[in-house]
């Protein structure tokens, strides 16, 4: 059994100012993100091997023309800050990440205050056009906030550069799949309100209509592309409209009433990501906003888009017998018999049981700080010394009050229903200056502490563990608040399934 390994890259950033529209003043706080985002240490991505049972992620979202969908490896947005604000593309990529896709190269070319017919205009080298004809497996279109609607528009123009943009990707790349971002409307009391829209539910009518149309009659009348159907709309402003039906908080709207909040970007991430990804948002891991507001929002987002399934897993989980064990060594080395977990954010799997045979299970491993090989090697457990010795930590040399805002999760996916044992271990030599290095595991609501300094013969072991509806089961490290500990660790899991 071959194992998939998904390693993080680099989103490269071309963003210049903010979304200015009729009527509305820039908002001096809304700038460009001036680099690439930290996205961790780079990774050669896929070695070998691939999705489970051999095939596609989700061979059940076919593309109209009756081919096995696979997830997209190059993205490229074009629009405004609307797109840039919050790093929209950033947040799809880690929650395709997270959900245990391989890491999309995400690239995004948004000038503030741009329309797709400005950007049409743009013959610099790096400007959309250029860009798009590159070639690329998803393109997603984001028009300035205003043009699709009736009393600002002019829509038909939209609908125009919508459609010159997809010929041109078609072009580039005759399997690409474009996506129209649909935008937001203003919050209630913004100036528009005062004699352009009656209502924000107005605005977002227009605004539904004209990206529906595009996507549905416009493009596949007027595009010169061999295959015009394959445009979708994501949702993002039907997914505000609904949240903010419930009232607030969260509140979506940046301070100016218009460009998106924290939680505004991140609902808009998720709308994108179920787009692209036909998967739903339930469960995917908070960015910028508390795990309450998180799945307030990933509700409101799953209710516009639809979408069914849960992350990279392909249809039923496979069996597992009783007694059979799924061993996966987390760190750096590589060792026989263990599946080697090694990135800070990333997907291995699927993983063989201890006596090779197959299984659908995947494990991903997020918000790591770094790897270690300090541990001792001699242990009692019977472990192999590579995998005693490393170790993933999390945690910072500001001291134990700044690790505790800190968490990492290793999520395994794949898990068939029924009871399951866990164990955990970690060693690390040493006490870091007598500060300790007590690590708390959590999953659900059962907390484990294990203390890992010159550790040889702890675990902490969690029994019985149920999979949650989405056939996962989600181990969260941090150090612990009853030490003084600045770093925590995990070095191997052992997952047994149970009677």
């Amino acid at each position: 059994m071959k194992a998939l390994r998904l390693g993080a890259g680099l989103l490269v950033v071309l963003a210049l100012g903010c979304e200015g529209t009729l009527g509305d003043e820039g908002d001096a706080g809304w700038s460009a993100d001036a680099g690439p985002p930290d996205a961790g240490p780079s990774d050669s991505g896929i070695s070998d091997g691939g999705a489970p049972d051999g095939g596609h992620p989700d061979a059940g979202a076919p593309n109209d023309a009756g081919s096995p969908w696979t997830p997209p490896s190059d993205v490229f947005f074009v629009g405004n800050s609307f797109t840039f604000g919050g790093n929209v593309p950033g947040l799809v990529r880690d929650l395709a990440i997270y959900a245990g896709f391989p890491e999309p190269n995400v690239e995004y070319r948004a000038i503030g205050g741009q329309s797709l017919e400005g950007h049409r205009a743009d013959t610099a080298p790096e400007g959309a056009p250029a860009r798009v004809a590159e070639g690329w497996d998803v393109v997603v279109l984001q028009e300035l906030s205003t043009r699709p609607t009736d009393r600002i528009g002019p829509a038909e123009r939209f609908k125009e550069d919508a459609t010159w943009f997809y010929d041109l990707a078609k072009s580039a790349s005759p399997e690409c799949e474009v996506v129209l971002y649909e935008t937001w409307a203003r919050r209630a009391g913004h100036s528009l309100y005062d004699s352009t829209f009656e209502s924000p539910a107005q605005m977002q009518a227009e605004l539904r209509f004209h990206y529906r149309d595009a996507a549905e009659h416009y493009i596949p009348m007027f595009a010169t592309a061999a295959r015009a159907t394959d445009v979708r709309v994501a949702p993002a402003g039907d997914a505000w409209e609904l949240q903010l039906a419930g009232g607030e908080p969260p509140r979506l709207h940046a301070s100016d009433d218009y460009h998106a909040s924290a939680a505004g970007a991140y609902l808009n991430a998720l709308v994108i990501y179920s787009t692209l990804y036909h998967r739903r948002a339930d469960g995917l891991i908070p960015l910028g906003v508390d795990e309450a507001t998180a799945s307030e929002l990933q509700a409101s987002a799953d209710a516009v888009t639809g979408a069914e399934g849960y992350g990279a897993v392909l249809g039923t989980p496979r069996a597992i017998a009783a007694g059979s064990v799924v061993r996966v060594d987390v760190g750096p080395l590589w060792v026989d018999g263990w599946t080697p977990l090694d990135q800070l954010r990333g997907t291995v799997g699927p993983i063989a049981t201890s006596e090779g045979l197959e299984t659908s299970v995947i494990a991903t491993a997020w918000g790591f700080s770094g790897v270690q090989e300090g541990g001792l090697a001699d242990n009692t457990l019977g472990l192999p010394g590579d995998v005693s010795r490393d170790s993933l930590w999390v945690g910072t040399f500001d001291g134990h009050a700044a690790a505790l805002g800190m968490e990492a999760r290793v999520v395994v996916r794949g898990l068939e229903e029924g009871p399951y044992r866990i164990e955990l271990f970690a060693s690390r030599s040493g006490t870091d200056g007598g500060r300790g290095r007590l690590t708390r595991y959590r999953i659900g609501g059962v907390i484990r502490d294990l203390d890992v300094a010159d550790n040889t013969s702890r675990t902490a072991v969690f029994e019985p563990v149920a999979p949650d509806e989405r056939g996962e089961v989600v181990i969260r490290i941090a150090v612990s608040p009853e030490g003084g500990a600045r770093f925590a660790y995990l070095g191997a899991l052992r997952l047994t399934r149970l009677d």
